[in-house]
């Protein structure tokens, strides 16, 4: 009796005749709806995931693990790791698309050296977007003297060695539109050249 019954009404005989649904049907149903939901709904929340990049910063999750911490003579508290690595964002004009960019100066406080920025920070932060990093597929152009210049002037204004966008294809090693990547540019001063990563980033859902 506290089961709630789903009925169908028909005419039978000039009379109304309720037909109660069988377990069976129900579970159809449910079915029906859940497949619904997922092929109309599901890529609307995918799409506003991949917003995220503007909204919710790699680093914004991370914290260094004492109170204070001493980074080339200036003291950092415990909730300002995105600061000592200068963490700021900006737009650049790449084959006619504007991209939004996270930009990181790995020089000032950690000696150039990137590597909690590709091993951490980055991969972290796509996997709570819902991504997985395809690292059979990953790219490599170093040097790379043909990033967009604007890419260039927007780190050289501000100061950064390091610039981080999400993008969709075809580009890289998977040729697809619907291929979406993880690319970083490092700048090396030293040898004077740019390096570009692009990771494929593959969604399931």
């Amino acid at each position: 009796m506290g089961e709630s019954i789903l009925s169908n009404v028909r005419p039978y005989r000039n009379r109304r005749v309720c037909l109660k649904k069988t377990r069976h049907e129900r579970i159809g149903s449910m079915k029906k709806v859940f497949i619904f939901i997922a092929v109309f709904f599901v890529p609307f929340a995918i799409f506003a995931q991949r917003r995220n990049i503007e909204q919710k910063s790699p680093m914004s999750d991370w914290e260094f693990t004492e109170w204070s911490v001493t980074l080339n003579g200036r003291r950092f508290g415990k909730l300002e790791l995105p600061q000592s690595w200068r963490e700021q964002n900006g737009y650049a004009l790449v084959n006619g698309r504007r991209l939004f960019y996270w930009l990181y100066d790995t020089v000032s406080y950690y000696g150039g050296n990137a590597d909690n920025i590709y091993n951490r920070y980055l991969p972290y932060w796509v996997e709570k977007m819902g991504y997985v990093i395809d690292f059979d597929n990953i790219e490599v152009s170093d040097p790379n003297p043909n990033l967009a210049s604007s890419v260039q002037a927007l780190m050289q204004q501000r100061g950064c060695d390091i610039s981080v966008t999400i993008t969709t294809g075809p580009i890289g090693p998977i040729k697809g539109p619907d291929i979406d990547f993880l690319i970083i540019n490092e700048w090396f001063k030293s040898r004077g050249v740019y390096k570009t990563t692009m990771y494929p980033l593959l969604l399931f859902y």
